[in-house]
């Protein structure tokens, strides 16, 4: 990465240089501008992408680049090196990007989630356990306890390095990149035609206990470095052929209320963070999904991931 602070002063050192070239140094002057008033977007760092995949009976971490993998020889948040042998996209089984110890979801973490009313200053949270990570191609299996769910396409935070209690610098060091996810729910009320039950006066115990099922947060294929997570919008397509139904859905991402090394600065303040585990950070909306329905989503950037919702009776 470009060290933006010795940039600026060489140019700067150039401009005060110039003392003949009137147009010369109207040129800098204006270049030196439009860099100061861009921030450190224009140095950011130069976009990679990781993957995890299995390919002739092994499972391996792999850097993308066009249409090929090439292999790692380990987790690249560990240093993982090109090890020469590459794949291509095509032929390979894609799995979770990484192996996280953890898998957390924000709640309530976009500012449409409050209109009329006053946020929290701190995230709000919930776990689950690390046998709901799954990816794209994989189906969103709807357990026996329910008939519906929920779906919600969303940003993830992957760790790159094991915190505990840090502040927002060293969180923001920590974060090793983005990826796109979808934190799905048993829908309660499906919960309570099912069990025969009437509905409780507060749902929530039973919403966040439906959030724990296999496959459940479904994420990547990729883990993106370098990508503006601001500038980035988030796209759902649900169709169904039998049913007819076709729901189209964007936005933007900009509207989280907390930024990502804030979210893992509180966090790393509960509990320790471990390499590869992820953060889903919220949406904005959620959406009733069935058997049969087939969920598209996309965030710009970050690539795409498609899932087929199927019920099974046993």
């Amino acid at each position: 990465m470009i060290n933006r602070l010795t940039s600026l002063q060489q140019m700067m050192f150039c401009y005060l240089k110039l003392k003949e070239h009137k147009m010369l140094k109207t040129l800098l002057l204006i270049l030196l501008t439009m860099i100061i008033s861009s921030g450190p977007q224009i140095f950011a760092q130069k976009k990679k992408v990781f993957c995890r995949y299995s390919y002739d009976n092994s499972v391996h971490y792999g850097k993308v680049e066009g249409k090929y993998i090439y292999q790692l020889n380990k987790a690249p948040w560990y240093g993982g090196k090109i090890t020469g042998t590459k794949v291509s996209l095509k032929d390979v089984k894609f799995l979770s990007p990484s192996k996280p110890h953890v898998i957390i979801g924000l709640i309530k973490s976009y500012s449409d989630s409050w209109k009329g009313k006053t946020p929290p200053k701190t995230i709000r949270w919930f776990i689950k356990p690390s046998t709901s990570a799954a990816t794209t191609g994989d189906d969103i299996i709807i357990p026996l306890a329910v008939s519906q769910l929920k779906f919600e396409d969303e940003l993830v935070i992957v760790i790159g390095k094991r915190i505990k209690n840090v502040n927002s610098e060293e969180a923001e060091k920590a974060i090793f990149g983005y990826s796109l996810g979808a934190d799905v729910e048993g829908n309660p009320d499906s919960y309570y035609k099912v069990h025969h039950e009437p509905e409780d006066p507060n749902k929530a115990p039973l919403t966040l206990g439906l959030k724990i099922g296999d496959g459940f947060a479904p994420f990547g294929p990729f883990i993106t470095q370098g990508v503006n997570w601001k500038k980035s919008m988030k796209h759902v397509h649900i169709v169904n052929p039998e049913s007819g139904k076709d729901i189209t859905y964007e936005h933007n991402v900009s509207d989280l209320m907390y930024k990502p090394a804030e979210i893992v600065s509180q966090l790393s303040k509960v509990l320790t963070l471990m390499p590869g585990d992820v953060i889903f950070t919220g949406s904005a909306k959620a959406f009733v999904v069935g058997p049969g329905d087939k969920v598209k989503m996309s965030i710009d950037g970050l690539g795409n991931m498609t899932n087929k919702v199927i019920l099974k009776n046993k």
